[in-house]
């Protein structure tokens, strides 16, 4: 018998074919590490590049809100309210007290306000040689209504001013009050100041609310109680305003209520306020969050005391805010409507007219913030982490473009800085005469 050794052409090309050899596998492997790892830094680097970016963003669109909130209050400076209290001609008596009333103006720069306020709150600002504004804003700002009333009476030592509940002032406020709008006891809330205007009168009158009561739905009585202290001033002799001594001033008129809020910069790590959770540190060694700051907006009361429950977070990681303004020319001439304005611009150190002209009444008895045309604000914010192992010089006005966060662990201890200016008009004294 013979052997058939014919192989199958299957069997053939499998027996022609070969593994790969050990280092066949171990080239191929540390080329394929090489590519992961490389592809791992790149995405390592884009994420980076990603985080960075997008606090750069959050710190410019804190910047905007900030910007936009503070320029919001400031075209109502004086609004429905008196540029300059003091010098008025339009007030009917200006009270010695409470000191809220007594400085009541458009506008009121604190030169560094926000240092004296915060004290060592702004350590960081400091560091940075950073040293921050404040501002006091008053007007009509958490309304725009004239409210009708039909008489002030004296009741028990206080004078009660009682509004008409049918006029439309006050039916388009209860309207809102329906939806998300403030209702009458939160527009007249105590502490607030509240200005008369009597028919027939041209001065107006300037008191504090005590309370306010409102009775019925819908109301049918409206009732504001003001504070003994001032007191509105009595009609008697030959006197141009003023109210009817011990009896009721029936004429009737209109009210508003009149806010003062500060703008500043400070910190609310640690602080019981609603946004305790919100600026809680969480890698503080890292991102420096222990000295963090925020610009705030708060309303004051009658003492120049911050009144509980209106704070407001407007821009987070704020570190710097400044000033300045635009002037109109003093005259004696009242038929001068369009006088020459003097324009005093933020520096790099600061403008000392700027302080001496929209300065507090309680601290410069010789400000005129009544002249005061416009507004210039610059806000800066920082990053939330610092990114850069540099910093560069302060620009001519004294703007920076990095923020030094002291006690970081490593070379990376700048924080960019995103700084925006705005040219705010002051509509309400824009014809202002004294």
């Amino acid at each position: 018998m013979t052997t058939d050794r014919r192989i199958s052409p299957a069997r053939a090309r499998a027996s022609g074919q070969r593994g790969f050899t050990l280092v066949e596998l171990l080239v191929a492997m540390a080329a394929g590490l090489v590519v992961s790892l490389a592809a791992f830094l790149l995405s390592k680097n884009a994420t980076r590049f990603f985080q960075n970016e997008a606090r750069a963003s959050a710190s410019h669109l804190a910047a905007t809100v900030g910007l936009n909130r503070l320029a919001a209050d400031l075209q109502r400076a004086a609004y429905l309210s008196t540029p300059n209290i003091r010098v008025d001609p339009e007030v009917c008596q200006v009270p010695a007290e409470p000191l809220g009333l007594n400085v009541l103006a458009g506008i009121a720069i604190r030169r560094q306000g926000s240092v004296f306020e915060g004290g060592a709150e702004l350590t960081q600002s400091a560091d940075n040689q950073l040293f921050p504004d404040s501002i006091i804003i008053g007007g009509s700002l958490s309304s725009n209504e004239l409210f009708e009333f039909r008489r002030i009476s004296d009741a028990t030592g206080a004078m009660v001013v009682e509004l008409n509940p049918n006029s439309a002032a006050v039916q388009r406020t209860l309207q809102r009050a329906n939806g998300s709008g403030q209702g009458l006891s939160q527009i007249f809330a105590p502490n607030r100041i509240l200005r008369v205007m009597v028919r027939g009168q041209t001065q107006a009158l300037y008191g504090v609310i005590q309370g306010t009561n409102v009775q019925g739905d819908p109301p049918n009585l409206i009732a504001i109680t003001l504070k003994s202290t001032p007191g509105l001033p009595l009609l008697s002799g030959l006197g141009r305003c003023g109210v009817t001594p011990g009896g009721a001033t029936g004429d009737g008129g209109w009210v508003n209520v009149v806010n003062r809020v500060r703008y500043n910069i400070r910190s609310l790590v640690g602080k019981e306020t609603p946004y305790a959770p919100l600026v809680a540190p969480i890698a503080p060694e890292q991102t420096g969050d222990n000295g963090r700051t925020e610009l705030v907006r708060v309303e004051l009361d009658d003492q120049n005391n911050e009144i509980d429950d209106t704070l407001e977070l407007v821009a987070e990681y704020a570190v710097d805010l400044k000033f300045g303004i635009s002037v109109a020319e003093e005259s004696t001439d009242l038929s001068v409507t369009d006088p020459f304005i003097q324009r005093h611009v933020i520096t790099a150190t600061d403008n000392t007219e700027v302080y001496n002209f929209a300065a507090p009444l309680d601290q410069l008895n010789t400000a005129a913030p009544q002249r005061v045309r416009s507004v210039q604000v610059r806000l800066s914010t920082r990053t939330r982490a610092p990114d850069r192992d540099v910093g560069y010089p302060e620009r001519s006005d004294g703007r920076r473009l990095r923020f030094l966060i002291p006690g970081i662990v490593g070379e990376t201890t700048y924080a960019r800085m995103r700084t925006l200016y705005a040219d705010i008009a002051l509509p309400n004294q824009a014809y202002v005469k004294w």
